[in-house]
């Protein structure tokens, strides 16, 4: 009997021994599924950019503007004047009356007829010595002066004819069919749409900043179609800038590839990407996926997929940009870092990427 009193003391020790610890592995297996799938946030590392781009409003232009008008006086007896026409090169714009250029050509050839016959007599008498020298000299000047008069009526003819000097769109119609016109008065704007301007202004602190560096893009895309880009190319900049705003006007024309057409004055936004070799080489990565401080150093902690689980890795903090480190160290552009709850996380830990709601 006192035997098995002994005996009973012990059994329930070791019962309750087993029984605690069975409970211990319970809590360490059930820590160890609760890490297992811990959901975490990650951001892949990002290249630094090598570019800086900047977005200006923008007004679109012409190559030029020109105003047409006649180069001789006359009445207005055809136009062909469109407002918002494209005409082709040499395309007949307006004419006027020829009828007064065409007599004035006819006096012109009579007198050098004129002059002409002078000019035979008394070279022929000059042979024979009945005149002296300044007398064929005068006979020459006139038959000269003659062929010039002529030469000026029959381009004062010509110019009764106003054809386009290129290929254009027609801006503004300044007069009507039957007009008297003046040698100089504008008849008609022009505009030389072979390729299309964007006029931008850039201020002065930008300009200096990026004096030297290379553009590597520009895009413009146009208020009335915001989702079409449009590949640019630099034509120049002013030197001077604006009494008013002090800004300096920067012009990109389209790219002869886009065949699109651009109303003059419309309304766009260009984006202007430079070169900027001092972030070369570098990466970004979210702020909060840095651990650490200036005086310990920092780290983040990198997600290794075929494992399922972080390691550590160091990087040197080389600039904050918003929400974002710019950094170096063993990291790549195709590397995810844990960036939520990062100083939470040891090595080794087994962790699931959180996806989102779908």
């Amino acid at each position: 009997m006192t035997l098995l009193l002994r005996i009973l003391p012990v059994s329930l020790a070791l019962t309750f021994s087993i029984f605690f610890i069975s409970g211990c592995g319970d809590n360490k297996q059930q820590q160890v599924q609760t890490e297992a799938v811990r959901v975490v946030k990650l951001s892949q590392v990002t290249s630094a950019s090598s570019q800086n781009q900047s977005t200006f409003p923008a007004v679109v232009s012409p190559v030029k503007t020109i105003d047409l008008s006649f180069e001789v006086t006359g009445r207005l007896i055809h136009t062909d004047i469109v407002t918002g026409a494209h005409v082709a090169k040499g395309h007949l714009l307006a004419s006027l009356d020829p009828k007064p250029f065409e007599r004035r050509v006819k006096e012109q050839q009579t007198r050098l007829q004129q002059a002409s016959r002078e000019l035979s007599r008394i070279e022929s008498m000059f042979s024979k010595k009945l005149v002296s020298q300044s007398n064929l000299d005068d006979a020459k000047t006139e038959y000269e002066l003659a062929e010039i008069d002529l030469s000026n009526a029959q381009q004062d003819l010509e110019y009764t004819q106003l054809r386009a000097p290129f290929d254009a769109l027609v801006a503004n119609r300044l007069v009507e069919n039957n007009s008297f016109v003046t040698a100089g008065e504008p008849l008609a704007q022009l505009q030389d749409v072979s390729r299309i301007y964007f006029n931008i202004n850039v201020p002065e602190r930008l300009l200096s900043a990026n004096e030297g560096r290379k553009i590597i893009k520009a895009q413009a895309s146009i208020l009335g179609s915001p989702d079409k880009w449009y590949d640019l190319v630099y034509v120049e900049h002013s030197t001077q800038p604006d009494a008013i705003t002090q800004t300096y006007q920067a012009v990109f024309a389209m790219d002869s590839k886009n065949q699109v057409q651009v109303t003059p004055g419309a309304r766009a936004v260009v984006n202007v990407s430079l070169e900027n070799p001092n972030n070369s080489g570098q990466l970004l990565i979210p702020f909060r996926a840095l651990v650490g401080n200036d005086s310990e150093g920092f780290h983040v902690w990198r997600y290794v997929e075929q494992s399922q689980s972080v390691e550590k890795v160091q990087v040197s903090v080389l600039n904050i940009e918003g929400a974002f480190a710019m950094v170096s160290g063993d990291l790549s552009e195709q590397d995810y870092v844990i960036s939520a709850g990062a100083a939470q996380v040891h090595a080794g830990m087994k962790v699931e990427p959180y996806h989102g709601e779908k």
